[in-house]
């Protein structure tokens, strides 16, 4: 630069911006930058040479559905902060940002310990959750919302610090839950079906309500609140009501005295009082009984049953109106408690039937024919070569002895008057054209049993009736076979060859086991050739049960085999009018207790042509005084000899077979057997029945 020239110095060039620490110098001009004004945007720093603004980072995220996604960073704070319990599963929930719905699946369970089950709706998914409250099963359904998207995105739910419930039948997580996942590859996640907690709704974003198993066996009227208490449904729907608690006799609980020879299954009873109707309830216990009170009431009330009183799976068979099996139940029960007062000793009893005549199922008009108890069989040195001894003293075969008598007290009233063929209008059999008789067509007999009959009808467990799907071995060799009931103890065994078992009298008296046909295996029979027997087929159409009432141990399916299921697709060309019966099923409201006592030896049998009952010793088959019961063969037999010479006769006549018209005259000199062997269409029928049950 030349100094000593007059002209001016140039400008020299615009410095850059990182000149701000050059030296003051006087002889050189300084020119300071200004600042860059920016309007509308905010001003950044470029990281690369071309001056570009950097690339945003995209936050992994979880598709909800419906369009939603979830930030994976706000659901694994979500995670961290019920871990820590700083929030519950619910708040943390809903802080996310999508919309919850939260809903009541099911209510069950006592009062002292209710279950709830609620379901909670994200998006299109819906999660389940159990608590004892409803709080604790919002919480749960929450937590499993939470921990089922964590799991698909590599990570794990802590548990809950509350114990689980390792006794339901269904896993804390499914196996696909748990699959590794490499996120590395998307950062989307897409949520999977999911078999035991997600469930799509498909369009609908209220979760589904599974439908009452109840309703596949008593019709579809049962909805979701019968999964409700019967006590609960009451209490909403009819406010105001009472329930009258008292000893099963009638008298205040406030006695100086229980009743002593009250039945353990009668020991209390409640009256709902509904305005003017009263229901009443038996139990063990004041709950019991409340609960069965309670559920007589919605019967009547609602027509429909608030709970299944059988198990959930369907049976082929009807069922009776609970109503009718209620007022069965308590009738007999209420017959057997005001008839042994004053014999508290034989008052005790482990099984308890009965047989009850309706008149078009009215229960009006319902009267009680026989009551019986009894759980034994005779023992094999007490058996009577002239039959002066009841082999069998089981409750429900003595009821249907007794109904035979009742039988003969009919017949014995046409016997009497002038023309036996003139119709008696109190009388429960009427004449048939072409001779002989038989039951009302407006009559129904009905069996009550506090239990399931020994053999098939009783080989299931009691606590896996409820199971949401079938039993997979229906068809096991344990069941449909034809049992032995066990001499001197209680319960059957199985026949081993039932074909070629003979059994000998002189084997018996030996010491071989005596062998006595369960009362499944006669039920069965029953269905098939009636409950008049052999002799009184001579003069009497089979006489059908109408329904079997169950006071506990009913399950559909077990039930339905051994009565009639294991013979109903064998059971062809049965002589007229002789045919398979399958009798309505039902479980009475006032359910009986299991009673782990030894039973007695004795059974009491009642029937309506007698004003008091016989004590029958099990043992011996006599009464206790060693004279014969009115229920013997031999009685029988006497009472059948003096009512059929006076009656006109049912035709007996097959295709291959032809019985005589008339009797013999001397009918003082003919055996009991041969007696039977006069009535050959019954015989065909149970030769028919029994090839059947050996298959």
């Amino acid at each position: 630069m030349d100094f000593t020239s007059d002209q001016p110095p140039e400008k020299p060039e615009t410095p850059p911006e990182d000149t701000a620490n050059v030296r003051n110098d006087s002889n050189l001009h300084l020119v300071i930058p200004q600042p860059r004004v920016m309007t509308g945007k905010r001003p950044y720093r470029a990281n690369n040479r071309y001056g570009e603004p950097p690339p945003k980072k995209q936050a992994a995220s979880i598709k909800v559905g419906g369009g939603f996604k979830w930030n994976l960073q706000a659901l694994a704070n979500a995670a961290d902060s019920v871990e820590c319990g700083g929030k519950s599963p619910v708040s943390a929930l809903n802080e996310l940002g999508v919309r919850v719905t939260y809903s009541v699946l099911r209510q069950g369970g006592p009062a002292h310990c209710p279950s709830f089950t609620m379901a909670v709706t994200v998006a299109d998914m819906t999660f389940e959750g159990w608590g004892h409250s409803k709080r604790e099963a919002r919480a749960a359904a929450a937590r499993a919302c939470l921990a089922a998207f964590l799991a698909r995105a590599g990570r794990v739910m802590p548990t809950n610090d509350k114990p689980q419930d390792f006794t339901a039948d269904e896993n804390l997580y499914s196996a696909s839950e748990f699959q590794s996942m490499d996120t590395t590859t998307s950062e989307t996640v897409s949520i999977p079906d999911m078999s035991n907690q997600i469930k799509n709704k498909q369009g609908n974003s209220s979760p589904a309500v599974t439908p009452s198993p109840g309703a596949a066996l008593f019709g579809s009227h049962v909805g979701p609140t019968s999964h409700k208490s019967p006590i609960n449904l009451l209490y909403e729907n009819y406010p105001g009501l009472t329930f009258t608690c008292t000893f099963g006799d009638g008298s205040p609980l406030d006695s100086a005295q229980a009743p002593l020879q009250l039945a353990h299954s009668m020991r209390f009873k409640v009256v709902c009082q509904i305005k003017e109707q009263k229901f009443e309830g038996y139990g063990s216990s004041k709950k019991l009984a409340k609960l069965a009170a309670a559920r007589s009431a919605l019967a009547v009330l609602e027509e429909r049953r608030v709970e299944p009183l059988a198990p959930h799976h369907p049976a082929r068979t009807g069922f009776l109106h609970q109503t009718l099996a209620d007022h069965i139940a308590n009738i007999i029960n209420e017959k057997f408690s005001d008839m042994m007062k004053l014999d508290v000793m034989h008052s005790k009893r482990k099984a308890l039937a009965g047989i009850v005549i309706t008149i078009n199922n009215n229960m009006k008009d319902a009267r009680v024919i026989a009551v019986t108890t009894g759980t034994k069989c005779v023992s094999g040195e007490h058996m009577s070569v002239r039959g002066r001894a009841v082999n069998d003293c089981h409750a429900e075969v003595a009821a249907r002895r007794c109904l035979q008598r009742h039988l003969y007290a009919e017949l014995l009233k046409y016997a009497s008057q002038p023309d036996p063929r003139v119709p008696i209008l109190e009388s429960d059999l009427e004449p048939v054209a072409g001779g002989g008789y038989q039951l009302k067509p407006n009559r129904q007999v009905h069996l009550y049993i506090s239990t399931a009959p020994c053999g098939d009808g009783r080989i299931f467990s009691p606590h896996e009736q409820h199971e949401p799907e079938p039993d997979r071995h229906p068809n096991r060799l344990a069941r449909g076979q034809l049992r032995t009931k066990i001499e001197s103890g209680e319960g059957t065994i199985p026949v081993k060859n039932s074909v070629n078992t003979v059994q000998t009298w002189d084997g018996v008296m030996q010491g071989e086991r005596l062998l006595t046909m369960s009362c499944s295996d006669k039920v069965a029979r029953w269905c098939v050739v009636g409950l008049q027997g052999a002799l009184l087929s001579r003069v009497l159409r089979p006489v059908y049960l109408h329904s079997l009432v169950l006071g506990s141990l009913l399950h559909p399916h077990h039930m339905y085999r051994a009565i009639c299921g294991r013979i109903e697709a064998f059971i062809t060309s049965l002589p007229p009018p002789y045919r398979l019966q399958r009798p309505l099923l039902a479980r009475a409201a006032s359910t009986e207790a299991r009673t782990p006592a030894r039973a007695p030896t004795f059974s009491v049998c009642w029937c309506c042509t007698t004003p008091d009952p016989e004590v029958l010793n099990a043992t011996t088959g006599k009464l206790e005084n060693g004279q014969p019961s009115l229920l013997c063969k031999q009685s029988m037999f006497a009472r059948w000899q003096h009512v059929v010479r006076r009656l006109p006769q049912l035709p007996q006549e097959l295709d291959d077979v032809k019985a005589p018209a008339q009797l013999p005259s001397n009918l003082e000199s003919l055996l009991y057997k041969e007696a039977k062997q006069m009535c050959p269409v019954y015989q065909v029928s149970t030769k028919s029945c029994g090839r059947v049950m050996t298959i």
